[in-house]
């Protein structure tokens, strides 16, 4: 599968399109970063995607304390151990191979834009209607609407397809989830203030369906 998003033909423009709106945060989405993990801790405990000649993180064992709060679903790995990486047999490949650790290059979220949102009263809608966690609307006039957000500005194969949640208050949203109404609630549940991240909807229902197919996927869902 290839994917595309805010691209301009083959793969994916990795810097978030300027022009999108003032919403948009990038403090930490296109950063670079090195993770170092005890071989142990790294064989098995991933579960990594192929899309667009790129290896994508779609979950890792929550069961693994030495794994916890280093990841991000949609983080792009780039290199293990100084080694470029676009399959997942050459992955594994380094993985199984090293005598001791494993040096993890990523880049945060490359796919992604986060906004954030502000409203003056704690009743006062957002202005997102969502089925399941993809946005399929955004109402004229509302928070959300002049945050610049809009449902089908993400693009997959370069077509336009919707934005997915995956992200509420610094706090993963399963790409799993089905219900429309825990995900409002994790958005209104900082009161007048919410960050969301969102990615583009086709891209998650990749990761999501070769997630299913992990054994025991539950124990490698991203998830509050």
């Amino acid at each position: 599968a290839v994917v595309s998003t805010q691209s301009t033909g083959e793969g994916r423009d990795m810097n978030i399109k300027d022009d999108i709106s003032h919403g948009v945060q990038k403090s930490q989405i296109g950063t670079t970063l090195s993770i170092y993990l005890q071989k142990r801790h790294a064989i098995g405990n991933f579960h990594l995607v192929e899309v667009a000649s790129s290896l994508w993180i779609a979950g890792w064992n929550q069961r693994e304390p030495a794994l916890t709060g280093k990841f991000h679903v949609g983080d792009q790995l780039l290199s293990l151990n100084g080694q470029p990486v676009t399959t997942v047999a050459e992955a594994n490949s380094i993985m199984e191979m090293t005598p001791s650790g494993v040096e993890l290059l990523l880049k945060r979220l490359p796919m992604a834009v986060e906004y954030k949102l502000h409203r003056k009263d704690d009743g006062e809608s957002w202005g997102m209607q969502l089925r399941q966690n993809r946005l399929v609307d955004v109402i004229h006039g509302s928070i959300a609407w002049m945050a610049g957000l809009q449902p089908f500005s993400a693009q997959f194969r370069g077509e336009p397809c919707a934005w997915a949640v995956t992200q509420v208050n610094s706090v993963p949203v399963s790409i799993l989830c089905r219900s429309t109404d825990v995900i409002l609630k994790k958005i209104d549940g900082q009161s007048r203030d919410t960050s969301i991240i969102f990615q583009p909807s086709e891209f998650v229902t990749i990761l999501s369906d070769s997630l299913r197919e992990q054994p025991h996927y539950e124990d490698f869902v991203a998830r509050s």
